[in-house]
């Protein structure tokens, strides 16, 4: 037998959620993940290492969040058969396509980084490209057309009120506080409480954003910004299933929490909604 110790590195992104460790096992096994047989070694915590005992033989690591998503959202390592300890370090990355999965650092595996491209999906994207398979072939349909005549609908929380129009839907994401959808675009509000994580209310609305940005691993190339008195705001694309994904993301920061709302859309359609999203970002009311 050997020691694995992993290292989960502190990390905003999902910090109150606990990740789960499996290792590959065909003889002692109570779950299967991405047609693997695993047993379960135990769970971290944000910030948290641990250490395992383990056999010598080659095994695949995975972490994942829940049952739910672990055939989505998952990320394994490829443990070399061997008798030395083994020391393996992550966190948890920014990124609503994939649920903000686990990542290893430093992997250069190449069946790895196939598996992260593999599970870089979640449900409201699928949601949007089944909507829209009109769109794809070109044609645009009667709810389409509907849209355009839509009034203005305020929806309302506990937390906060945001103004969207009649058109779109409420829906459980089981992931983010609140999310609402048409056809072409998403919304969904994301939570951090300070009750839950103090240090974050020492943090600028500034110093979250720049956080954000630097905690996902898609978005070097985005740039924190606030015109004409507007809520902080990034943006970023993400390829899906062959199709370009624009994310624009407003950082709020109230009395109790930080908050970050994703507005998604097709990238041929981000100009299109470019104007609608800022007025809906200012609509946005936290009680």
């Amino acid at each position: 037998m050997r020691n694995l110790t992993i290292q989960r590195t502190k990390s905003f992104v999902a910090s109150l959620v606990k990740v789960k460790v499996y290792i590959e096992d065909y003889n002692n096994f109570d779950a299967e993940i991405s047609n693997t047989p695993c047993r379960y070694l135990g769970d971290l915590k944000n910030g948290e290492a641990k250490t395992f005992s383990v056999g010598e033989e080659a095994a695949k690591v995975f972490v994942i969040i829940d049952q739910l998503s672990k055939n989505i959202c998952n990320e394994y390592y490829n443990l070399p058969a061997g008798t030395e300890d083994v020391t393996l370090t992550g966190q948890n990355r920014y990124n609503p396509a994939n649920g903000n999965a686990f990542r290893f650092d430093g992997v250069t595996d190449e069946d790895v980084l196939k598996n992260r491209k593999k599970g870089n999906k979640k449900g409201i994207i699928i949601l949007i490209v089944a909507a829209l398979v009109g769109l794809v072939i070109g044609l645009v349909s009667v709810l389409d057309f509907g849209a355009m005549f839509s009034g203005p609908e305020t929806f309302t929380t506990e937390e906060f009120s945001v103004t969207l129009t009649s058109q779109f839907e409420p829906y459980d994401s089981g992931t983010y506080y609140a999310c609402y959808e048409i056809d072409q675009v998403a919304v969904m509000f994301m939570k951090e409480s300070f009750a839950d994580n103090p240090t974050l209310s020492y943090l600028s609305t500034e110093q979250y954003g720049q956080a954000l940005i630097q905690s996902y691993e898609g978005s070097a190339g985005a740039v924190l910004n606030t015109q004409n008195g507007e809520p902080y705001s990034f943006t970023y694309t993400e390829t899906i299933d062959g199709e370009g994904c624009t994310y624009v993301t407003y950082v709020f920061k109230t009395d109790d929490a930080f908050w970050y709302v994703d507005f998604v859309t097709f990238s041929e359609d981000a100009a299109k909604y470019s104007d609608e999203i800022q007025e809906w970002a200012k609509s946005i009311v936290f009680n």
